[in-house]
């Protein structure tokens, strides 16, 4: 086990199978430990709101147990990374990532925009609005590293 000697970032880590009744209870405990580490209650909303979603994502297209989330503020920075990790089949990686290409393709609220119209003439139940709408209640960055079947998606959050 390694421990982290570092008091100039908060940090925490979860890992957990991927069940939807894990989700709100990891979003309630991070609003909470982010409302003290940012103290701003703004961004820890919109921040477990971003992992909320992320989570959701992760759950419904992992292809294997466990799913994990980690959150490091970096003071001198200001910014936020969170990262939420799970196993994917090939076909749903190469569909998150174009979705992330578009999403990162243009002014958030037009993409956000463009989303919900798309999503409104889905007939099949879904409406991959989620990262458009952290990018757009954010303006934060978001990315995907692809090891094999494990996913990294990465959304960096500036605080300024």
């Amino acid at each position: 086990m390694e421990l982290f000697k570092n008091v100039e970032n908060g940090f925490i880590e979860m890992i957990f199978g991927p069940r939807w009744t894990y989700i709100a209870t990891v979003r309630t405990f991070l609003q909470n430990f982010l409302s003290i580490t940012l103290a701003d209650n703004k961004w820890a909303d919109v921040i477990s709101m971003a992992a909320s979603e992320l989570l959701e994502n992760a759950v419904k297209y992992a292809s294997d147990e466990g799913t994990k989330i980690s959150v490091e503020h970096k003071k001198d920075e200001n910014k936020l990374f969170l990262h939420v990790e799970n196993f994917s089949s090939k076909e749903n990686i190469k569909i998150l990532l174009s979705e992330v290409e578009q999403i990162n393709s243009g002014e958030p609220q037009e993409v956000y925009l463009m989303k919900m119209q798309e999503a409104a003439l889905r007939t099949d139940g879904g409406s991959q609005l989620g990262l458009a709408r952290i990018r757009y209640e954010s303006d934060a960055f978001i990315k995907v590293d692809v090891d094999n079947d494990l996913v990294k998606v990465t959304v960096v959050f500036d605080l300024k």
